[in-house]
Protein backbone atom coordinates (compact mmCIF):
# COMPACT_ATOMS: atom_id res chain seq x y z
CA UNK A 1 0.00 0.00 0.00
CA UNK A 2 1.33 3.16 -1.08
CA UNK A 3 0.05 7.24 -0.84
CA UNK A 4 -0.95 8.86 -4.25
CA UNK A 5 -2.67 12.06 -2.63
CA UNK A 6 -3.97 13.94 0.94
CA UNK A 7 -5.95 16.62 0.46
CA UNK A 8 -8.78 18.62 1.43
CA UNK A 9 -12.26 19.86 0.32
CA UNK A 10 -10.96 23.10 1.47
CA UNK A 11 -7.87 23.84 -0.73
CA UNK A 12 -7.64 27.38 0.68
CA UNK A 13 -7.08 25.94 4.06
CA UNK A 14 -4.33 23.05 2.97
CA UNK A 15 -1.64 21.90 0.94
CA UNK A 16 -2.92 19.39 -0.88
CA UNK A 17 -0.31 16.99 -1.64
CA UNK A 18 0.48 14.46 -4.47
CA UNK A 19 3.04 11.81 -3.84
CA UNK A 20 4.80 9.08 -6.17
CA UNK A 21 7.29 6.18 -6.10
CA UNK A 22 10.30 6.18 -4.96
CA UNK A 23 11.50 9.25 -2.64
CA UNK A 24 9.34 12.28 -1.64
CA UNK A 25 10.68 15.00 0.18
CA UNK A 26 8.66 17.60 2.95
CA UNK A 27 11.06 20.48 2.61
CA UNK A 28 10.40 23.23 4.92
CA UNK A 29 12.44 26.70 3.93
CA UNK A 30 12.99 28.74 7.06
CA UNK A 31 14.01 32.62 6.43
CA UNK A 32 14.09 34.08 9.80
CA UNK A 33 16.64 31.76 11.68
CA UNK A 34 16.39 33.54 15.16
CA UNK A 35 13.03 31.07 14.94
CA UNK A 36 15.19 27.53 14.46
CA UNK A 37 14.45 26.74 17.75
CA UNK A 38 11.18 26.79 17.58
CA UNK A 39 9.17 24.20 15.46
CA UNK A 40 9.15 24.76 11.72
CA UNK A 41 8.03 23.87 13.22
CA UNK A 42 4.76 24.67 13.32
CA UNK A 43 4.77 24.81 9.55
CA UNK A 44 2.95 21.50 9.20
CA UNK A 45 5.93 18.89 8.32
CA UNK A 46 5.27 16.61 11.46
CA UNK A 47 1.64 17.52 11.75
CA UNK A 48 1.25 15.73 8.03
CA UNK A 49 1.92 12.64 10.01
CA UNK A 50 -0.72 13.11 12.51
CA UNK A 51 -3.41 13.74 9.64
CA UNK A 52 -1.87 10.39 7.27
CA UNK A 53 -2.74 8.66 10.59
CA UNK A 54 -6.30 10.15 10.97
CA UNK A 55 -7.27 9.15 7.28
CA UNK A 56 -5.58 5.83 8.64
CA UNK A 57 -8.50 5.72 11.06
CA UNK A 58 -6.74 6.06 14.18
CA UNK A 59 -8.89 7.08 17.30
CA UNK A 60 -8.57 10.59 18.38
CA UNK A 61 -7.61 10.94 21.67
CA UNK A 62 -8.51 14.22 23.47
CA UNK A 63 -5.71 16.44 22.61
CA UNK A 64 -6.01 15.68 18.62
CA UNK A 65 -9.93 16.24 19.24
CA UNK A 66 -9.57 19.37 21.09
CA UNK A 67 -7.23 20.62 18.21
CA UNK A 68 -9.67 19.53 15.26
CA UNK A 69 -12.28 21.31 16.99
CA UNK A 70 -10.99 24.51 18.77
CA UNK A 71 -8.44 24.68 15.30
CA UNK A 72 -11.23 26.24 13.25
CA UNK A 73 -11.22 23.03 11.19
CA UNK A 74 -15.33 22.95 10.74
CA UNK A 75 -16.58 21.50 7.72
CA UNK A 76 -13.08 20.68 6.53
CA UNK A 77 -13.00 16.80 5.25
CA UNK A 78 -10.23 14.81 4.39
CA UNK A 79 -9.43 12.60 1.89
CA UNK A 80 -6.52 10.24 1.35
CA UNK A 81 -6.10 8.37 -2.04
CA UNK A 82 -4.03 5.06 -1.79
CA UNK A 83 -2.69 2.72 -4.47
CA UNK A 84 -3.70 -1.31 -3.11
CA UNK A 85 -1.40 -3.23 -3.31
CA UNK A 86 -3.83 -5.18 -6.06
CA UNK A 87 -3.39 -2.52 -8.24
CA UNK A 88 -6.84 -0.80 -7.04
CA UNK A 89 -7.10 2.61 -5.91
CA UNK A 90 -8.87 3.31 -2.71
CA UNK A 91 -10.58 6.81 -1.42
CA UNK A 92 -10.98 7.27 2.12
CA UNK A 93 -12.93 10.70 3.43
CA UNK A 94 -13.12 11.61 7.13
CA UNK A 95 -14.43 14.44 8.39
CA UNK A 96 -13.48 16.79 11.83
CA UNK A 97 -17.03 17.18 12.40
CA UNK A 98 -17.86 13.95 12.64
CA UNK A 99 -14.88 11.83 12.56
CA UNK A 100 -16.56 8.42 13.26
CA UNK A 101 -17.84 8.94 10.03
CA UNK A 102 -15.87 7.06 7.29
CA UNK A 103 -16.45 6.74 3.41
CA UNK A 104 -14.69 4.64 0.55
CA UNK A 105 -14.49 4.52 -2.90
CA UNK A 106 -12.64 1.88 -4.86
CA UNK A 107 -11.45 2.77 -8.11
CA UNK A 108 -9.72 1.17 -10.89
CA UNK A 109 -7.54 3.98 -11.73
CA UNK A 110 -6.59 6.85 -10.26
CA UNK A 111 -8.04 9.91 -9.83
CA UNK A 112 -7.33 13.11 -11.80
CA UNK A 113 -6.62 15.88 -9.54
CA UNK A 114 -7.92 16.54 -5.88
CA UNK A 115 -12.14 15.07 -6.54
CA UNK A 116 -14.07 15.82 -3.35
CA UNK A 117 -17.71 14.60 -5.08
CA UNK A 118 -17.72 11.01 -5.59
CA UNK A 119 -20.19 8.19 -5.89
CA UNK A 120 -18.92 6.68 -2.26
CA UNK A 121 -19.55 2.74 -2.81
CA UNK A 122 -19.54 2.52 1.45
CA UNK A 123 -20.56 6.13 3.14
CA UNK A 124 -20.58 7.40 7.00
CA UNK A 125 -19.35 3.57 8.21
CA UNK A 126 -18.94 3.49 11.93
CA UNK A 127 -15.26 3.71 12.96
CA UNK A 128 -14.89 0.14 14.01
CA UNK A 129 -16.31 -0.67 11.21
CA UNK A 130 -15.02 1.26 8.54
CA UNK A 131 -11.51 -0.30 9.91
CA UNK A 132 -12.68 -3.89 9.45
CA UNK A 133 -13.68 -2.20 5.89
CA UNK A 134 -10.44 -0.95 5.57
CA UNK A 135 -8.19 -3.85 6.48
CA UNK A 136 -9.99 -6.28 3.90
CA UNK A 137 -9.19 -3.45 1.39
CA UNK A 138 -5.77 -3.41 2.15
CA UNK A 139 -5.91 -7.59 2.62
CA UNK A 140 -2.27 -8.00 4.02
CA UNK A 141 -1.04 -11.41 4.04
CA UNK A 142 2.06 -10.53 6.60
CA UNK A 143 0.85 -11.05 9.66
CA UNK A 144 -2.87 -11.22 9.20
CA UNK A 145 -3.69 -12.09 12.95
CA UNK A 146 -2.87 -8.43 13.43
CA UNK A 147 -5.35 -6.17 12.49
CA UNK A 148 -3.31 -3.16 9.56
CA UNK A 149 -3.22 -0.02 12.47
CA UNK A 150 -0.96 -2.34 15.09
CA UNK A 151 2.60 -1.67 12.08
CA UNK A 152 1.44 1.41 11.12
CA UNK A 153 3.01 3.87 13.34
CA UNK A 154 6.44 1.71 12.51
CA UNK A 155 6.29 3.78 8.80
CA UNK A 156 5.02 6.54 10.35
CA UNK A 157 7.65 8.14 12.93
CA UNK A 158 7.44 11.22 14.44
CA UNK A 159 10.57 12.36 16.53
CA UNK A 160 9.32 10.68 19.52
CA UNK A 161 9.31 7.13 17.91
CA UNK A 162 13.27 7.41 17.19
CA UNK A 163 14.02 6.72 21.35
CA UNK A 164 13.96 2.94 20.72
CA UNK A 165 13.76 0.68 17.41
CA UNK A 166 11.45 -2.11 18.65
CA UNK A 167 9.34 -0.47 21.34
CA UNK A 168 7.68 2.91 20.07
CA UNK A 169 6.15 5.91 21.83
CA UNK A 170 2.28 4.56 21.35
CA UNK A 171 3.84 1.19 23.71
CA UNK A 172 3.94 2.51 26.96
CA UNK A 173 1.98 -0.44 28.44
CA UNK A 174 2.83 -3.62 29.17
CA UNK A 175 5.14 -5.90 26.88
CA UNK A 176 2.09 -7.50 26.56
CA UNK A 177 0.90 -5.26 24.17
CA UNK A 178 3.63 -5.25 21.96
CA UNK A 179 6.40 -8.02 22.27
CA UNK A 180 3.79 -10.88 20.77
CA UNK A 181 3.21 -8.75 17.33
CA UNK A 182 6.94 -7.80 16.83
CA UNK A 183 8.21 -11.41 17.57
CA UNK A 184 5.49 -12.06 14.98
CA UNK A 185 6.63 -9.23 12.81
CA UNK A 186 10.25 -10.79 12.75
CA UNK A 187 9.15 -13.81 10.99
CA UNK A 188 7.94 -15.87 14.36
CA UNK A 189 4.70 -17.22 16.01
CA UNK A 190 4.29 -14.33 18.72
CA UNK A 191 1.28 -16.61 19.84
CA UNK A 192 3.72 -19.00 22.05
CA UNK A 193 4.90 -15.22 23.51
CA UNK A 194 1.27 -13.83 24.65
CA UNK A 195 0.52 -17.10 25.93
CA UNK A 196 3.28 -16.93 28.12
CA UNK A 197 2.09 -13.19 29.11
CA UNK A 198 -1.45 -14.89 29.66
CA UNK A 199 -0.36 -17.69 31.75
CA UNK A 200 1.84 -15.60 33.82
CA UNK A 201 -1.19 -13.11 34.06
CA UNK A 202 -3.15 -15.69 35.37
CA UNK A 203 -0.70 -17.18 37.59
CA UNK A 204 -0.80 -13.76 39.22
CA UNK A 205 -4.30 -13.46 39.90
CA UNK A 206 -4.25 -16.51 41.65
CA UNK A 207 -1.71 -15.57 43.73
CA UNK A 208 -3.65 -12.92 44.64
CA UNK A 209 -6.97 -14.86 45.51
CA UNK A 210 -4.46 -17.08 47.59
CA UNK A 211 -3.01 -14.08 49.82
CA UNK A 212 -6.60 -12.04 49.73
CA UNK A 213 -7.69 -15.75 51.15
CA UNK A 214 -5.06 -16.71 53.75
CA UNK A 215 -5.57 -13.13 55.51
CA UNK A 216 -8.91 -13.19 55.45
CA UNK A 217 -9.21 -16.72 56.70
CA UNK A 218 -6.39 -16.57 58.79
CA UNK A 219 -5.28 -20.26 58.00
CA UNK A 220 -1.87 -22.01 57.46
CA UNK A 221 -2.36 -24.71 55.18
CA UNK A 222 0.16 -27.15 57.23
CA UNK A 223 -2.60 -27.47 60.15
CA UNK A 224 -5.61 -28.90 57.77
CA UNK A 225 -5.30 -32.05 59.94
CA UNK A 226 -5.15 -30.76 63.24
CA UNK A 227 -7.88 -28.76 62.13
CA UNK A 228 -9.70 -31.35 61.24
CA UNK A 229 -8.64 -33.31 64.67
CA UNK A 230 -10.71 -30.41 66.71
CA UNK A 231 -13.46 -30.62 64.22
CA UNK A 232 -13.81 -34.40 64.88
CA UNK A 233 -13.95 -33.59 68.64
CA UNK A 234 -16.29 -31.01 68.74
CA UNK A 235 -18.48 -32.77 66.05
CA UNK A 236 -18.79 -35.61 68.48
CA UNK A 237 -19.47 -33.55 71.77
CA UNK A 238 -22.57 -31.88 69.73
CA UNK A 239 -23.73 -35.26 68.97
CA UNK A 240 -23.80 -36.33 72.74
CA UNK A 241 -25.41 -32.76 73.95
CA UNK A 242 -28.08 -33.04 70.98
CA UNK A 243 -28.85 -36.57 72.76
CA UNK A 244 -29.28 -35.62 75.99
CA UNK A 245 -31.18 -32.08 75.00
CA UNK A 246 -33.32 -34.72 72.81
CA UNK A 247 -34.65 -36.40 75.87
CA UNK A 248 -34.62 -33.35 78.31
CA UNK A 249 -32.31 -35.75 80.58
CA UNK A 250 -30.07 -34.19 83.27
CA UNK A 251 -29.34 -37.21 85.23
CA UNK A 252 -25.98 -37.85 83.32
CA UNK A 253 -24.90 -34.44 83.63
CA UNK A 254 -25.70 -33.93 87.51
CA UNK A 255 -23.95 -37.27 87.53
CA UNK A 256 -20.69 -35.86 86.06
CA UNK A 257 -21.25 -33.10 88.28
CA UNK A 258 -21.10 -35.57 91.19
CA UNK A 259 -17.84 -37.40 90.47
CA UNK A 260 -16.34 -34.43 89.41
CA UNK A 261 -17.18 -32.64 93.08
CA UNK A 262 -16.27 -35.45 94.94
CA UNK A 263 -13.69 -37.21 93.56
CA UNK A 264 -11.52 -34.22 92.00
CA UNK A 265 -12.56 -30.94 93.55
CA UNK A 266 -13.14 -32.08 96.68
CA UNK A 267 -9.83 -33.98 97.20
CA UNK A 268 -8.18 -31.42 95.82
CA UNK A 269 -9.62 -28.86 98.27
CA UNK A 270 -8.64 -31.08 101.14
CA UNK A 271 -5.30 -31.80 99.80
CA UNK A 272 -4.62 -27.99 99.76
CA UNK A 273 -6.18 -27.13 102.96
CA UNK A 274 -3.01 -30.24 104.73
CA UNK A 275 -0.57 -27.95 102.34
CA UNK A 276 -1.85 -24.86 103.57
CA UNK A 277 -1.91 -25.76 107.46
CA UNK A 278 1.38 -27.35 107.04
CA UNK A 279 2.80 -24.34 105.49
CA UNK A 280 1.53 -22.01 108.25
CA UNK A 281 3.19 -23.76 111.10
CA UNK A 282 6.16 -23.71 109.18
CA UNK A 283 6.11 -20.34 108.58
CA UNK A 284 5.58 -19.64 112.52
CA UNK A 285 7.97 -21.79 113.59
CA UNK A 286 10.70 -19.89 111.45
CA UNK A 287 9.36 -16.72 112.61
CA UNK A 288 9.67 -17.59 115.99
CA UNK A 289 13.01 -18.53 116.01
CA UNK A 290 13.96 -15.26 114.28
CA UNK A 291 12.69 -13.32 116.97
CA UNK A 292 14.30 -15.70 119.71
CA UNK A 293 16.67 -13.59 121.63
CA UNK A 294 20.55 -14.83 121.57
CA UNK A 295 21.86 -15.34 125.53
CA UNK A 296 24.17 -13.09 125.95
CA UNK A 297 27.22 -13.24 129.01
CA UNK A 298 28.36 -10.08 130.77
CA UNK A 299 31.76 -10.42 131.64
CA UNK A 300 32.46 -7.97 133.53
CA UNK A 301 29.39 -8.99 136.04
CA UNK A 302 30.76 -12.46 136.03
CA UNK A 303 33.99 -10.94 137.01
CA UNK A 304 32.13 -8.70 140.01
CA UNK A 305 30.64 -12.22 141.17
CA UNK A 306 33.50 -14.34 141.62
CA UNK A 307 35.31 -11.87 143.10
CA UNK A 308 32.31 -11.01 145.78
CA UNK A 309 32.65 -15.21 146.90
CA UNK A 310 36.62 -14.49 146.32
CA UNK A 311 37.29 -16.78 143.31
CA UNK A 312 40.30 -16.54 141.12
CA UNK A 313 38.92 -15.37 137.64
CA UNK A 314 41.77 -15.82 135.38
CA UNK A 315 42.22 -13.66 132.25
CA UNK A 316 42.67 -16.73 129.58
CA UNK A 317 39.26 -17.95 131.00
CA UNK A 318 38.12 -14.34 129.88
CA UNK A 319 39.41 -14.70 126.63
CA UNK A 320 37.89 -18.15 126.00
CA UNK A 321 34.99 -16.70 126.77
CA UNK A 322 34.85 -13.55 124.40
CA UNK A 323 36.15 -16.08 121.84
CA UNK A 324 32.96 -18.25 122.40
CA UNK A 325 30.66 -15.70 122.55
CA UNK A 326 32.10 -13.94 118.87
CA UNK A 327 31.40 -17.83 117.11
CA UNK A 328 27.98 -17.67 118.61
CA UNK A 329 26.89 -14.53 117.05
CA UNK A 330 28.57 -15.28 114.15
CA UNK A 331 26.82 -18.79 114.15
CA UNK A 332 23.59 -17.24 114.48
CA UNK A 333 23.98 -14.38 111.88
CA UNK A 334 24.28 -17.25 109.27
CA UNK A 335 21.76 -19.25 110.76
CA UNK A 336 19.15 -16.18 110.28
CA UNK A 337 19.97 -15.67 107.29
CA UNK A 338 19.27 -18.91 106.03
CA UNK A 339 16.01 -18.75 108.06
CA UNK A 340 14.48 -15.63 106.30
CA UNK A 341 15.53 -16.92 102.52
CA UNK A 342 13.22 -20.02 103.43
CA UNK A 343 10.53 -18.14 104.98
CA UNK A 344 10.26 -16.24 101.97
CA UNK A 345 10.60 -19.46 99.97
CA UNK A 346 7.91 -21.11 102.07
CA UNK A 347 5.37 -18.03 102.26
CA UNK A 348 5.18 -17.66 98.39
CA UNK A 349 4.89 -21.11 98.21
CA UNK A 350 1.86 -20.42 100.86
CA UNK A 351 0.39 -18.02 98.63
CA UNK A 352 0.06 -20.15 95.50
CA UNK A 353 -1.72 -22.40 97.80
CA UNK A 354 -4.02 -19.93 98.98
CA UNK A 355 -4.61 -18.68 95.23
CA UNK A 356 -5.43 -22.80 93.97
CA UNK A 357 -7.36 -22.87 96.88
CA UNK A 358 -9.72 -19.96 96.06
CA UNK A 359 -10.12 -21.09 92.79
CA UNK A 360 -11.30 -24.74 93.52
CA UNK A 361 -13.45 -23.11 96.10
CA UNK A 362 -15.36 -21.13 93.56
CA UNK A 363 -15.32 -24.19 91.28
CA UNK A 364 -17.25 -26.42 94.07
CA UNK A 365 -19.72 -23.28 94.59
CA UNK A 366 -20.17 -23.06 90.82
CA UNK A 367 -20.88 -26.88 90.74
CA UNK A 368 -22.83 -26.76 93.89
CA UNK A 369 -25.15 -24.14 92.56
CA UNK A 370 -26.12 -26.16 89.80
CA UNK A 371 -26.55 -29.53 91.82
CA UNK A 372 -28.84 -27.45 94.24
CA UNK A 373 -30.88 -25.86 90.95
CA UNK A 374 -34.56 -27.02 91.59
CA UNK A 375 -35.72 -25.80 87.96
CA UNK A 376 -34.78 -28.68 85.26
CA UNK A 377 -35.40 -25.71 82.76
CA UNK A 378 -32.45 -23.75 83.86
CA UNK A 379 -30.22 -26.99 83.53
CA UNK A 380 -31.93 -27.30 79.86
CA UNK A 381 -31.21 -23.81 79.28
CA UNK A 382 -27.45 -23.98 80.08
CA UNK A 383 -26.86 -27.18 77.71
CA UNK A 384 -28.31 -25.13 75.01
CA UNK A 385 -25.91 -22.59 75.40
CA UNK A 386 -22.95 -24.98 75.32
CA UNK A 387 -24.76 -26.58 71.88
CA UNK A 388 -24.87 -23.34 70.63
CA UNK A 389 -21.21 -22.48 71.60
CA UNK A 390 -20.18 -25.95 70.25
CA UNK A 391 -21.98 -25.50 66.75
CA UNK A 392 -20.32 -21.97 66.61
CA UNK A 393 -16.73 -23.96 66.77
CA UNK A 394 -18.11 -26.14 64.61
CA UNK A 395 -18.99 -23.79 61.86
CA UNK A 396 -15.20 -21.57 62.14
CA UNK A 397 -13.46 -25.42 62.06
CA UNK A 398 -15.27 -26.12 59.08
CA UNK A 399 -14.83 -22.60 57.61
CA UNK A 400 -10.97 -22.76 57.98
CA UNK A 401 -11.02 -26.62 56.45
CA UNK A 402 -12.71 -25.30 53.41
CA UNK A 403 -10.45 -22.02 53.09
CA UNK A 404 -7.71 -24.27 53.81
CA UNK A 405 -9.16 -26.79 50.63
CA UNK A 406 -9.60 -23.72 48.61
CA UNK A 407 -6.31 -22.67 49.73
CA UNK A 408 -4.61 -26.16 48.29
CA UNK A 409 -6.82 -25.63 45.48
CA UNK A 410 -4.94 -22.68 44.21
CA UNK A 411 -1.43 -23.86 45.10
CA UNK A 412 -2.17 -26.45 43.05
CA UNK A 413 -3.19 -24.57 40.06
CA UNK A 414 -0.11 -21.88 40.56
CA UNK A 415 1.97 -24.91 40.33
CA UNK A 416 0.20 -26.18 36.93
CA UNK A 417 0.56 -22.35 35.49
CA UNK A 418 4.29 -22.44 36.47
CA UNK A 419 4.56 -25.52 34.72
CA UNK A 420 3.09 -24.22 32.12
CA UNK A 421 5.08 -21.11 32.13
CA UNK A 422 8.00 -22.98 31.90
CA UNK A 423 7.07 -25.38 28.70
CA UNK A 424 6.40 -21.76 27.08
CA UNK A 425 9.47 -20.56 27.92
CA UNK A 426 11.48 -23.52 26.43
CA UNK A 427 9.12 -22.92 23.41
CA UNK A 428 10.24 -19.41 22.71
CA UNK A 429 13.97 -20.71 23.42
CA UNK A 430 13.62 -23.30 20.66
CA UNK A 431 11.99 -20.69 18.00
CA UNK A 432 14.57 -18.02 18.38
CA UNK A 433 17.25 -21.05 18.51
CA UNK A 434 15.26 -21.06 14.37
CA UNK A 435 16.39 -17.68 13.20
CA UNK A 436 13.55 -16.76 11.21
CA UNK A 437 14.79 -13.53 11.33
CA UNK A 438 17.89 -14.13 9.58
CA UNK A 439 17.27 -12.39 6.19
CA UNK A 440 15.69 -9.23 8.33
CA UNK A 441 18.74 -9.39 10.11
CA UNK A 442 21.47 -9.44 6.94
CA UNK A 443 19.34 -6.40 5.38
CA UNK A 444 18.89 -4.40 8.60
CA UNK A 445 22.82 -5.06 8.70
CA UNK A 446 23.54 -3.96 5.04
CA UNK A 447 21.42 -0.86 5.11
CA UNK A 448 23.65 0.53 8.01
CA UNK A 449 27.07 -0.86 6.53
CA UNK A 450 26.41 1.24 3.34
CA UNK A 451 25.42 4.30 4.71
CA UNK A 452 28.05 4.07 8.33
CA UNK A 453 30.69 2.04 6.55
CA UNK A 454 30.60 -0.58 9.77
CA UNK A 455 28.09 -3.39 10.82
CA UNK A 456 24.91 -3.51 12.83
CA UNK A 457 22.89 -6.32 14.35
CA UNK A 458 19.31 -7.06 15.10
CA UNK A 459 19.44 -9.82 18.18
CA UNK A 460 16.99 -11.64 20.19
CA UNK A 461 17.32 -12.97 23.85
CA UNK A 462 15.44 -13.91 26.50
CA UNK A 463 15.86 -12.54 29.95
CA UNK A 464 16.03 -14.03 33.78
CA UNK A 465 11.98 -14.72 32.91
CA UNK A 466 12.06 -16.42 30.27
CA UNK A 467 10.62 -13.02 28.12
CA UNK A 468 11.81 -12.10 24.85
CA UNK A 469 13.93 -8.94 25.08
CA UNK A 470 15.07 -7.46 21.27
CA UNK A 471 17.68 -5.48 20.63
CA UNK A 472 19.73 -3.68 17.73
CA UNK A 473 23.18 -2.57 18.17
CA UNK A 474 26.11 -0.87 16.03
CA UNK A 475 29.58 -2.12 15.49
CA UNK A 476 32.49 0.10 17.13
CA UNK A 477 34.51 0.82 13.75
CA UNK A 478 37.53 1.14 16.54
CA UNK A 479 37.56 -2.24 18.92
CA UNK A 480 34.79 -3.85 16.13
CA UNK A 481 32.29 -5.15 19.34
CA UNK A 482 28.87 -4.59 18.56
CA UNK A 483 27.24 -2.12 21.13
CA UNK A 484 24.66 0.58 21.58
CA UNK A 485 26.74 2.18 23.89
CA UNK A 486 28.45 5.57 23.16
CA UNK A 487 26.49 6.64 20.45
CA UNK A 488 23.41 9.30 20.68
CA UNK A 489 20.43 10.01 19.10
CA UNK A 490 21.49 10.32 15.57
CA UNK A 491 22.71 6.40 15.52
CA UNK A 492 19.62 5.31 17.30
CA UNK A 493 18.01 7.36 14.38
CA UNK A 494 19.40 5.47 11.91
CA UNK A 495 18.75 2.37 13.38
CA UNK A 496 15.51 2.98 14.09
CA UNK A 497 15.01 4.38 10.04
CA UNK A 498 17.03 0.85 8.96
CA UNK A 499 14.86 -1.38 10.62
CA UNK A 500 11.90 -0.10 9.13
CA UNK A 501 13.15 0.02 5.76
CA UNK A 502 14.59 -3.87 5.91
CA UNK A 503 11.01 -5.07 7.20
CA UNK A 504 9.67 -3.06 3.88
CA UNK A 505 12.30 -4.88 1.65
CA UNK A 506 11.74 -8.64 3.07
CA UNK A 507 8.08 -8.16 3.03
CA UNK A 508 8.09 -6.25 -0.54
CA UNK A 509 6.90 -9.51 -2.79
CA UNK A 510 4.27 -9.64 0.02
CA UNK A 511 1.01 -7.35 0.35
CA UNK A 512 1.75 -5.32 3.44
CA UNK A 513 3.11 -1.51 3.63
CA UNK A 514 5.18 -0.28 0.65
CA UNK A 515 5.62 3.63 2.61
CA UNK A 516 7.72 4.92 5.04
CA UNK A 517 7.64 8.41 6.41
CA UNK A 518 10.23 9.63 8.64
CA UNK A 519 10.15 12.75 9.98
CA UNK A 520 13.72 14.99 10.29
CA UNK A 521 15.58 12.04 8.95
CA UNK A 522 18.89 13.76 8.28
CA UNK A 523 18.93 15.80 11.14
CA UNK A 524 22.53 16.04 12.39
CA UNK A 525 24.05 13.62 10.16
CA UNK A 526 27.27 14.50 8.63
CA UNK A 527 27.03 15.19 4.85
CA UNK A 528 28.80 12.80 3.66
CA UNK A 529 26.24 10.51 5.36
CA UNK A 530 23.09 12.35 3.95
CA UNK A 531 24.33 11.45 0.80
CA UNK A 532 24.65 8.07 0.89
CA UNK A 533 21.75 7.91 2.77
CA UNK A 534 19.68 9.35 -0.24
CA UNK A 535 21.33 7.75 -2.58
CA UNK A 536 20.77 4.39 -0.70
CA UNK A 537 16.60 5.47 -0.61
CA UNK A 538 16.62 5.88 -3.97
CA UNK A 539 18.15 2.55 -5.11
CA UNK A 540 15.82 0.91 -2.70
CA UNK A 541 12.81 2.21 -3.70
CA UNK A 542 13.34 1.78 -7.34
CA UNK A 543 14.51 -1.51 -6.49
CA UNK A 544 11.59 -3.12 -4.39
CA UNK A 545 9.25 -0.53 -5.99
CA UNK A 546 8.76 1.37 -2.25
CA UNK A 547 7.62 5.24 -1.43
CA UNK A 548 9.71 6.89 1.08
CA UNK A 549 8.45 10.25 2.68
CA UNK A 550 11.33 11.86 4.07
CA UNK A 551 10.88 15.92 6.19
CA UNK A 552 13.65 18.05 6.50
CA UNK A 553 14.19 21.89 6.97
CA UNK A 554 16.46 23.78 3.95
CA UNK A 555 19.32 24.02 6.84
CA UNK A 556 19.89 20.31 6.77
CA UNK A 557 19.82 19.54 3.12
CA UNK A 558 22.86 17.84 2.11
CA UNK A 559 26.16 19.97 0.65
CA UNK A 560 28.97 18.57 -1.48
CA UNK A 561 32.53 18.13 -0.74
CA UNK A 562 32.51 22.05 -1.79
CA UNK A 563 29.81 22.81 1.17
CA UNK A 564 27.18 23.80 -1.56
CA UNK A 565 23.99 22.83 -0.98
CA UNK A 566 22.74 19.35 -2.91
CA UNK A 567 19.36 20.50 -4.08
CA UNK A 568 16.31 17.65 -4.75
CA UNK A 569 15.03 17.83 -8.33
CA UNK A 570 11.28 19.13 -7.97
CA UNK A 571 9.95 15.68 -9.01
CA UNK A 572 10.68 14.36 -5.30
CA UNK A 573 9.29 17.08 -3.61
CA UNK A 574 5.91 16.55 -2.87
CA UNK A 575 5.38 19.68 -0.55
CA UNK A 576 7.12 22.77 0.03
CA UNK A 577 6.35 24.74 3.11
CA UNK A 578 8.37 28.21 4.32
CA UNK A 579 7.86 30.69 7.38
CA UNK A 580 7.71 33.88 4.93
CA UNK A 581 3.77 33.91 6.01
CA UNK A 582 0.94 31.95 6.52
CA UNK A 583 0.65 30.64 2.70
CA UNK A 584 3.77 28.66 3.63
CA UNK A 585 2.05 26.67 6.13
CA UNK A 586 0.52 22.97 5.91
CA UNK A 587 -2.29 24.22 6.98
CA UNK A 588 -2.25 28.01 5.57
CA UNK A 589 -2.55 29.70 8.88
CA UNK A 590 -1.19 29.76 12.27
CA UNK A 591 -2.14 28.43 15.44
Amino acid sequence: MKFCKIYSNLDNQFHNIEFHDGLNVVLAEITDKSKTEKDTHNLGKTLLISIIDFLLLKNINQKFKFFLTKGGFEKQLFFAELQLNNGRYLIIQRGVDNPTKISFKINEYKLDGFQTQLNWDEENLPLDKAKEKLNEYLDFDVIPSWPYRKPITYFLRTQNDFRDVFKLDKFKGRDKDWKPFMFDLLGFDGTVILQKYDLEDERNDLEKRLETLQQEADINIEERDKIQGLLDIKTDDKNKIEEKIDKFNFYEKDKAINKELVEEIDSRIQLLNTKRYSLSVEIKKIENSLSANQDSINIDKLKALYEDVEIYFPDKLVNDYKMLLDFNKSITAERNKVLRDNLKEVKKEFEGVTKELKKFEAKKEELLSYLTERDSYSKFKEIQKQLAKNEADIIRLENKLKAIDNTSVFVREIEVKEKEIDKKIKEIHVLIIEQKHSEIRRIFNSIIEQILNTNALISIKQNKQGNVEFEANIQNPADLNITAEGYGMTYRKLLCMAFDLSLLVYYSKKSFYRFVYHDGALEALDDRKKVKFLNFIRKICSDYKLQYILTLIDSDLPKDENNNIINFPDNEVCLKLHDRDDSGKLFKKSF
